[in-house]
């Protein structure tokens, strides 16, 4: 098991990489050059060319069934669901087979707003009640992936 974090949006990153190092876990961040972080110990550095999407699909193409990912990107989100990866949000939510359609749907929508000149609003900045919430989910999640993995043994 991995734990992959969208570089593009990750802000609890000191977070992960303690708990992952408490579980023996091993952290791959993703991101962009545009995104660059200094090397960290114990954690995996894939730097992508800058492009639309870039890390998300760099992402997508390593994920295997049982690895957690932390993104807030939908689009990504939707990707891994269907590989058998567990998809968090650094708000403390999990994402969802079930709710992807919406999802989606509403940030088309949001989209073709802006398209037309629109003006939507952007998401509200990290607050302590995302991080407690990401805190409890993250080691709610690692918990269950690693006991999976051990039975699947």
């Amino acid at each position: 098991m991995k734990i992959y974090l969208d570089g593009d949006g990750a802000p609890w990153r000191d977070l992960v990489s303690e708990r992952a190092e408490r579980y023996g876990l091993a952290v791959v961040v993703v991101a962009d050059y545009s995104h660059y972080t200094p090397p960290e110990k114990g954690v995996e550095r894939v730097m992508v060319d800058g492009g639309r999407d870039a890390a998300d699909f760099a992402i997508v193409n390593r994920v295997q069934e049982g690895d957690l990912v932390i993104t807030l990107d939908i689009g990504l989100a939707s990707l891994v669901l269907p590989k058998g990866a567990t998809v968090i949000s650094p708000r403390g939510y999990e994402f969802k087979e079930g709710s992807m359609e919406r999802r989606l749907a509403f940030r088309w929508l949001q989209h073709k707003i802006r398209i037309a000149g629109g003006r939507t609003r952007g998401p509200k900045p990290f607050s302590e009640d995302d991080r407690t919430r990401f805190l409890a989910l993250l080691e709610k999640k690692i918990i269950e992936l690693t006991r999976r993995a051990d039975e699947s043994r």
